[in-house]
């Protein structure tokens, strides 16, 4: 199982993420997925600090030549704050990412609302992933610029022992109720806990597994407005009370958008 990083970068001031990537690439590093982050819809408790309280400029999901990883010295300078989580993928699921990515993106514009979305009632936000005020103003906003697909980062923490197996009912059922508006989960992997060899961002080493992260999913939606109608609907919603809430000690939620899908070749900062 390839052993991939997943790093989340606030830049220095007039450092154009685009451009960092486009050097990554140039050193080498296999650059899986680029993308702007956008909004948090799930804050976390572990680790709120950084992860919520730094605005970042950058989330890119990278594969290097052994699976080792260091930051070329030019992007180092760049670079004001990271986060990064060391993270297993399938091979199978890394091989077969391109064509599925494309196909998704493709088939992206075509794909319909259910209507949920017109009977959601606003709520508090909160970790029952539910349309909130918040998450509508931030629909209409992102809409505006960016009526195309997102990209949602999942950060999962489950309880022990049986948190881990509820989340594996919950991505099945996921699969068809998801599916009707478009979502598809592009790639899922097990984090590896950080010790003595793998510490974390912050240099913290030898963390109990069950205060750490145990699976990222980085997840595809054809607009943020098919996302929002999806948590809108009694469908998801149900699924998301018997098998979600019930697997998830923590979690993050972040909205993203992917370079690629930009019609705008400069970043706005």
């Amino acid at each position: 199982m390839p052993a991939l990083t997943l790093h989340l970068f606030a830049l220095t001031q007039g450092t154009d993420p685009k451009t960092f990537v486009q050097k990554l690439r140039q050193a080498g590093i296999t650059v899986v997925v680029s993308s702007r982050p956008r909004h948090v819809v799930v804050p976390t408790t572990l680790d709120s600090n950084p992860l919520v309280t730094q605005r970042w400029d950058l989330l890119v999901l990278l594969q290097t030549p052994g699976g080792t990883f260091s930051l070329p010295n030019e992007l180092q300078q760049a670079v004001r704050n990271e986060y990064k989580i060391v993270v297993g993928i399938p091979s199978k699921l890394l091989g077969s990412y391109p064509e599925r990515d494309a196909k998704l993106k493709r088939e992206a514009s075509s794909t319909p609302l259910t209507g949920s979305l017109e009977n959601a009632q606003g709520k508090s936000s909160s970790k029952n992933l539910e349309v909130s005020p918040d998450l509508l103003a931030f629909m209409d906003e992102l809409t505006k610029e960016h009526d195309k697909p997102v990209t949602m980062l999942n950060l999962l923490q489950f309880h022990h022992p049986d948190g881990k197996k509820n989340y594996y009912q919950y991505g099945q059922a996921f699969i068809p109720v998801a599916g009707k508006r478009g979502g598809s989960a592009k790639l899922v992997g097990n984090v590896v806990k950080p010790g003595t060899d793998n510490a974390d961002s912050r240099g913290r080493t030898s963390r109990p597994e069950t205060n750490w992260w145990n699976e990222i999913s980085i997840v595809h939606y054809p607009s943020i407005r098919h996302f929002c109608d999806m948590l809108a609907g009694d469908d998801y919603q149900a699924i998301n009370a018997k098998y979600r809430l019930a697997a998830l000690r923590d979690t993050f939620l972040l909205c993203t958008t992917e370079f690629d899908l930009e019609e705008n070749t400069s970043a706005k900062l």
